[in-house]
């Protein structure tokens, strides 16, 4: 299914060309029918096949959102047109370019769309020639230059069979959508129907929507579960972008609605109130304390702090699901007045004064999209999870120690300055080295050692002293490292201890060594554990769990199970509460 947009100045003719292209009504309520004029969203769809002489295309469906031209209702329109990836963008012949066209063409270009179809109407009132060459000289230099243009009457239908080819070609020309990217569904629609309970409606652009799939809307916000989908009024099992789609769904919605917010996977997005952005546009001349952020189907009123060369940080009144690259139109006083290129949707702290001056310089070369290499070296040290909720490939990505990574400049640092604290050949503590070298994580320091530094017993040595572990303890340990680092969090029994010839002695210098971590009298782990085992337990985050929901997403028997999570209780990761239920305790990074 393809799915377009309109847009162009009101009373220019959006609503008739759709009712002559789909025989159905865009305006949906009696006022906008009497009226003759577009207040809300209106949805329509036909099929169109393929042009003369193209191949049968594997989906004929087109939707169509009709949006308001007046601009008293620009944030109608941003609402349909931030999901949509094509416009049908509708000039009069007896009216021509007009203030709301050239808003409208601003907010487009913002939002990246970049094809669709320029329709000249009202043909048999005037001649199109003068509203298409001033249309083409106003879309100059933006994303929509060189739209191929058809000219219509939709009173006489004159042009209408050029514009179904115009359309079918269009079709053609988008990127095929990507049905296993992480689902964001925009609500641009949100009610509740008799025998159908909650129901969302909005444009799928990638992913796939399907029964029983748990969605999120937000921080502290309890999932929605798919009860159905609907694709163009009709029931499916799923949904692949993109599409035009009502999902029901159960559960209890934010208080605030559902309108304007985003269905996501969980944990696939940043859901964040604080995002580095380049501004461009008319902003640039006077950068305001106060915008509106609109992306998706949202509108969100931020704060902004200017850091330099165009680059800004927004704070959100409430969090959206940001990702880099993502585009979104920003308005004072509901005039768009720019755009904002998400860079960074987790952002450091900044501190005041000349820090923002410093972040400006670290953001001014940002390619603007989500590339791995680059957000490794410019965060120094980063968990994978952290870059695919920012939109990055990860695919190609070769973690540290667990799902770290450490950009070369860090790593060149951390081997100098280990060095030069070694140099004289006397042991080092670990723990205060990992204090002065920023580490974020003690499991990092092991593999970050140059080749001729080693840690034994909690200490960083030359690699030429001698193991302290005995060669049976060495073995043990190396087999449970070997089984965490594949996702597999092991525990020998007393039992296998013995057979494997390793006493208490050497499990308590294993753990002095800082390989082992002691969970219980007889539960011993490798170093690390605790840590993969509580990133293990993040799908469970705001909702209370049991001892056995944990076990089973760790796949461990309950002698493990038990021993570890008393072990994330005591260090505040996890927190008890009645009937021995967990839940996990929020971690919240400082920002400004």
């Amino acid at each position: 299914m393809m799915v377009v947009v309109t847009a162009g100045h009101v009373d220019h003719g959006k609503s008739t060309l759709l009712r002559a292209l789909t025989g159905m009504e865009p305006d949906r309520t009696e006022e906008e029918r009497r009226r003759g004029l577009s207040i809300d969203l209106g949805f329509v769809w036909t099929d169109i096949p393929a042009g003369p002489g193209a191949p049968p295309a594997a989906d004929e469906r087109v939707a169509f959102v009709d949006v308001p031209g007046h601009e008293r209702f620009l944030g109608t329109m941003l609402a349909g047109a931030g999901p949509a990836p094509a416009v049908l963008f509708a000039v009069a012949a007896d009216g021509g370019w007009m203030p709301q066209s050239q808003e409208h063409a601003t907010a487009l270009d913002a939002l990246g769309v970049r094809d669709g179809v320029l329709v000249v109407t009202r043909t048999d009132l005037a001649d199109p020639a003068p509203a298409l060459a001033r249309a083409r000289a106003a879309l100059a230099g933006t994303g929509l230059a060189g739209l191929p243009a058809v000219a219509v009457s939709a009173r006489t239908g004159d042009g209408t069979d050029r514009l179904r080819t115009a359309v079918a070609g269009l079709r053609d020309r988008l990127p095929a959508p990507d049905p296993g990217a992480p689902v964001r569904l925009w609500a641009d629609r949100a009610f509740t129907l008799p025998g159908h309970g909650l129901v969302v409606t909005g444009t799928l652009r990638d992913g796939t929507i399907a029964r029983g799939d748990v969605l999120e809307t937000g921080p502290d916000q309890a999932p929605l579960t798919v009860r159905g989908v609907e694709e163009l009024g009709r029931t499916a099992d799923r949904s692949t972008g993109t599409a035009r789609v009502a999902v029901k769904l159960r559960g209890e919605p934010p208080r605030g609605g559902l309108r304007g917010t985003a269905l996501c996977a969980p944990g696939t997005y940043a859901l964040t109130d604080t995002a580095d952005v380049r501004l461009a546009g008319a902003v640039l001349r006077r950068i305001p304390a106060r915008l509106t952020v609109h992306l998706g189907s949202a509108a969100v009123p931020a704060a902004v702090r200017r850091f330099g060369r165009g680059i800004a940080r927004l704070v959100l009144e409430r969090p959206l699901p940001l990702r880099i690259g993502d585009r979104a139109v920003v308005t004072e006083h509901r005039r768009v007045v720019g755009s904002a290129l998400v860079l960074d949707p987790v952002p450091p702290y900044v501190g005041p004064r000349r820090a923002g001056g410093r972040r400006a310089d670290a953001l001014t070369g940002h390619p603007g999209t989500a590339d791995l290499g680059h957000e490794t070296a410019a965060r120094g040290f980063v968990r994978t999870g952290t870059l695919r909720r920012a939109g990055v490939d990860c695919t190609a990505a070769e973690p540290v120690a667990g799902d770290w990574l450490v950009a070369p400049a860090e790593r060149a640092r951390i081997a100098a300055a280990v060095t030069a604290a070694t140099a004289d050949g006397e042991p080092v503590d670990a723990d205060g080295l990992v204090r002065r070298l920023g580490l974020p994580d003690r499991a990092l320091l092991a593999p970050l050692l140059p080749k001729e530094r080693v840690l034994r017993a909690g200490r960083v040595v030359p690699a030429d002293r001698a193991d302290p572990l005995p060669a049976a303890a060495r073995r043990l340990v190396e087999a449970l490292e070997t089984g965490l680092e594949e996702g597999e969090f092991k525990a020998p029994t007393p039992a296998e201890l013995i057979a494997l010839g390793v006493g208490r002695r050497d499990l308590a210098l294993a753990v002095q060594s800082g390989r082992l971590v002691r969970l219980s009298e007889t539960v011993y782990v490798a170093a690390g554990t605790p840590e993969s085992a509580a990133r293990a337990l993040a799908p469970l985050t705001g909702r209370p769990f049991t001892v056995s929901e944990a076990r089973i997403r760790w796949n461990v028997p309950r002698r493990i199970a038990l021993p570890l999570i008393e072990h994330l209780d005591r260090a505040g990761i996890t927190r008890r509460g009645p009937d021995d239920l967990r839940t996990l305790r929020p971690t919240r990074e400082k920002r400004v």
